[in-house]
């Protein structure tokens, strides 16, 4: 299926693909990097952008996002792609439905295709019976200058296994200059720091980093985010502006997201934020596809937002001893790309909410 979708896309032009990688169409990702010219974006607007550009220039490209990410664009593509009639087309993978396991997909996949009708957005679901579908509709896109969207139904797409060992590692920064090389996967990390993070509170990232927390030390004080990629941070921001003593487990390509709240939490005066910024250089809930920081350094834009105690470890007894301290700061930990085989969480948003609430009144 997933060597279909590619010829189609080939078939109907496309020179140049941006993504955010999902779960559902991981092979398809890999696919794609090995048969176009393409970028792994940060945030679903910033391809917006980057998409008008590459058209104005001659190419023809195509975006490849999920349903939770859309509405991260919606501006964009309404002030620039719709207001200057460029066209772009763009798969989505449409999670929240058929199945969705996860409870915050549902909210934006259900309401998504009255979304689209609503912003005047042409767009077809594709049901993986006839390939051609998707060749004609992104064709279409650029014939007629129009934004056009197929919604990859997330149940016809091929098990697979993680796929990321058929790419070369992925490199700890040449920039990564003190506090040496990732030696432990962000579960050894959080297992390392389990009883200093004992009785915190705790606000981790989705996907992997939240999962694994909850098998290693699950309790009430823990802010499990089933969805809202790149808003740890600002989450662990709001309780420390109320006064409350926050860590915030995040990661690399969450932060990428949103870095601008670094510089937000800096000029907000907030004195209990301590970040915990464990970075592998991949999006690991998603098949390991490589984030920036294989190359840019995260403590680096922690100073120069304004940071005044940043600190990089690889090793979870240095950053146990840096956590013990509860004023604002910043602690970069190097980690090797892989997620510890554990199950979802269990709990359900309303459930977190509650027992949150209650735990850190």
């Amino acid at each position: 299926m997933e060597e279909e979708v590619v010829s189609a896309l080939k078939g109907a032009g496309i020179d140049y693909v941006l993504f955010l990688p999902c779960e559902k169409i991981k092979r398809l990702i890999h696919l794609v990097n090995w048969n176009f010219d393409s970028l792994t974006l940060s945030r679903e607007e910033e391809g917006i952008g980057i998409a008008a550009g590459l058209y104005m220039a001659g190419r023809k490209p195509l975006m490849i996002i999920q349903s939770s990410g859309f509405g991260n664009c919606i501006n964009a593509l309404m002030s620039l792609t719709f207001c200057y009639q460029m066209p772009l087309p763009i798969l989505i993978s449409w999670r929240g439905v058929y199945g969705e396991a996860i409870e915050a997909q549902r909210p934006m996949g259900e309401k998504l295709p009255a979304l689209l009708d609503a912003l005047g957005i042409e767009n077809i679901v594709f049901d993986g019976k006839n390939v051609d579908e998707i060749e004609n509709t992104v064709a279409e896109a650029y014939e007629e200058e129009k934004v056009k969207v197929v919604l990859l139904k997330p149940d016809i797409w091929s098990a697979m296994p993680d796929l990321s060992y058929l790419r070369p590692p992925i490199p700890a920064s040449s920039i990564m200059v003190e506090g040496g090389g990732a030696k432990y996967t962000r579960y050894e990390i959080l297992e390392g720091l389990k009883d200093e993070l004992y009785g915190r509170i705790v606000v981790s990232n989705i996907g992997y980093p939240s999962r694994e927390l909850y098998s290693i030390l699950d309790q009430p004080t823990n802010f499990y985010m089933l969805g809202s990629m790149g808003l740890a941070l600002a989450i662990g921001l709001g309780l420390a502006l109320a006064g409350k003593e926050a860590v915030v487990v995040e990661g690399d390509g969450s932060i990428l997201m949103n870095p601008s709240t670094l510089f937000t939490a800096i000029n907000s005066g907030a004195e209990t934020l301590t970040i915990l910024a464990i970075d592998n250089a991949a999006y690991g809930s998603t098949g390991n596809q490589r984030t920036a920081t294989a190359k840019a350094d995260l403590q680096i834009l922690a100073i120069s937002a304004g940071f005044e105690k940043t600190f990089r470890s690889s090793e979870p007894h240095e950053i146990l001893e840096l956590l013990k301290t509860g004023d604002t700061k910043f602690i970069h930990a190097l980690a090797k790309p892989g997620n510890a085989e554990v199950p979802p969480i269990p709990l359900k948003a309303l459930e977190i909410k509650e027992r949150f609430m209650e735990a850190i009144k």
